[in-house]
C-alpha cells in the first residue's frame, strides 16, 4: 500500500467517526493521515469541523489556517473559518459577561455547603445544597466544577429572573455528569411532561453547528438535568448558555404552566441563551428563499419528532419568530402572553388580545418579514 492509500484509508475511516457522531476518534484519525500526507488539504478542513464539534475552536481555526496555506483562497475553508471565528467570540464573550457578573456578585455570594449524598446503589455523589436550588454531580463530576455549576446558576437565577420577572418559589433541583463522546440528540432520554398540553421535547440548545458535542441538557417537570464532559479545557461560555437555555424553559413553564406553545417556548430559550450567529442566519435566509420553512403544525409537533434537517430550521425559525415578536412588541408583551396562557386562555386568544394576530398570522408574519433579515 503507497503512503498516499494508508493516508486516505485514515481519512476515509474519520470521515464515517465522523459521519457517527465520534468526533474525538475521528480527530485521531484526521491526524494519523495527516503524519503521512501532510500536504491533503480537504483533510484539514474537514479536521477542523471535527474539532468544531468538540468545542476546540483554537484547533480548528489552526487546522483551517494549515489548509490556506496550502490552498490560499481555499472557499471551503474560508467559510468554515469565518463560522468557527464567530463561534469562539460568541462564546468568548459569555465568558466575559458571566466572570464580569460573578465578581460583582461575590462580595453577595450565598454559602455554598457541599454535602455528600448516598444514591440508590451505595455510591457517595457531591451534593451542594442552596437557598434556590438543589445542585448532585455524578462520580465523574469534581468538586471544582460544581462549585463553578453553582455560581452560574446562581447568576442565571437572578439574571434571567430579573428579565422574565418570576422566580422559582421551591428549591430546584439539578442534576449534572459527564456526557459521553457520543451523539447528542442520543444523549438523554426522551422527556414527557405530564402537566402540559403540549407534548414536551428533550430541550437541548438547537444548532449542531456551533454547540460542541459535549454540551447537553434538558429541562423535565420542573428539574434540570446537565451533562458536561469537554474534550479540552471547559468552555465556562457554553455551560453558561446551556444553563441560561434550560432556566428559561423552566421559568416559561412556570409562566405558562406548561402551556405555552413549542416553538414559543424554544424561541425564548435560545433568545435568553445566546444571539443567532451569521451562518444560522444565512442558513435561515436559504430556508426561507427555497420554500422550507416549517408551517405551524409542524413548529407546534417536538422537535425531538422531526427528521435532522428540519429540527434544526425549527430551531432557527422559532428564535427568529420569537425575536420578531420581541422588535414589533417588547418582551413585556411576551410576559404578558406567557401569564395569560397560564390562566388557561387558548393560544389564539391570547395572541388576539396582545398581538390581535392568531398564531398561525404570527409565524407567516415573520416568516415573511423576518427570514431576511434576522
Amino acid at each position: 500500500m503507497s503512503q498516499k492509500q494508508a493516508a486516505s484509508t485514515h481519512f476515509n475511516r474519520a470521515a464515517d467517526l465522523y459521519r457517527q457522531a465520534g468526533y474525538a476518534q475521528a480527530v485521531k484519525y484526521y491526524l494519523a493521515g495527516l503524519e503521512i500526507d501532510p500536504m491533503c488539504v480537504e483533510a484539514y478542513a474537514d479536521l477542523a469541523k471535527a474539532y468544531e464539534k468538540l468545542g476546540c475552536w483554537d484547533q480548528g481555526i489552526e487546522s483551517l489556517d494549515a489548509a490556506l496555506r496550502l490552498r490560499p483562497g481555499y472557499p471551503t475553508a474560508l467559510r468554515r473559518k469565518e463560522r468557527i471565528l464567530e463561534e469562539r467570540s460568541v462564546y468568548d464573550a459569555l465568558t466575559d459577561e458571566l466572570n464580569q457578573g460573578l465578581d460583582v456578585a461575590e462580595q453577595h455570594r450565598s454559602v455554598h455547603a457541599v454535602q455528600m449524598k448516598r444514591s440508590r446503589n451505595g455510591e457517595d455523589l457531591p451534593k451542594i445544597e442552596h437557598k434556590f436550588f438543589t445542585l448532585t454531580g455524578g462520580q465523574a463530576i469534581p468538586q471544582s466544577l460544581l462549585l463553578v455549576v453553582s455560581q452560574i446558576i446562581e447568576y442565571t437565577y437572578h439574571e434571567v429572573g430579573k428579565i422574565f420577572g418570576c422566580y422559582p418559589q421551591c428549591k430546584v433541583p439539578i442534576f449534572i455528569d459527564a456526557a459521553n463522546q457520543i451523539d447528542t440528540l442520543h444523549a438523554a432520554s426522551p422527556v414527557s411532561n405530564t402537566i402540559s398540553p403540549v407534548e414536551a421535547v428533550n430541550h437541548t440548545l438547537f444548532s449542531n453547528v456551533s454547540l460542541p458535542q459535549w454540551a447537553v441538557a434538558c429541562y423535565e417537570n420542573g428539574s434540570i438535568r446537565l451533562s458536561y464532559r469537554p474534550y479540552s479545557d471547559p468552555s465556562l461560555g457554553v455551560l453558561y448558555a446551556v444553563v441560561r437555555h434550560e432556566w428559561t424553559h423552566l421559568l416559561v413553564d412556570l409562566l405558562a404552566e406548561g402551556r405555552c406553545p413549542n416553538w414559543l417556548d424554544e424561541g425564548l430559550a435560545q433568545f435568553i441563551a445566546r444571539p443567532l450567529m451569521n451562518s444560522e442566519k444565512i442558513r435561515l435566509q436559504q430556508a426561507s428563499r427555497d420554500g422550507s420553512l416549517l408551517p405551524l403544525h409542524l413548529l407546534q409537533k417536538p422537535f425531538q419528532d422531526l427528521p435532522e434537517k428540519q429540527r434544526l430550521i425549527a430551531y432557527l425559525q422559532s428564535c427568529a419568530t420569537t425575536k420578531y415578536l420581541i422588535q414589533q412588541f417588547s418582551f413585556a408583551a411576551l410576559r404578558a402572553v406567557l401569564k395569560r396562557l397560564g390562566d388557561g386562555k387558548s393560544t389564539d386568544t391570547v395572541f388576539q388580545e396582545v398581538f390581535r394576530k392568531t398564531e398561525k398570522e404570527i409565524v407567516a408574519a415573520a416568516s415573511a418579514e423576518n427570514c431576511t433579515t434576522v
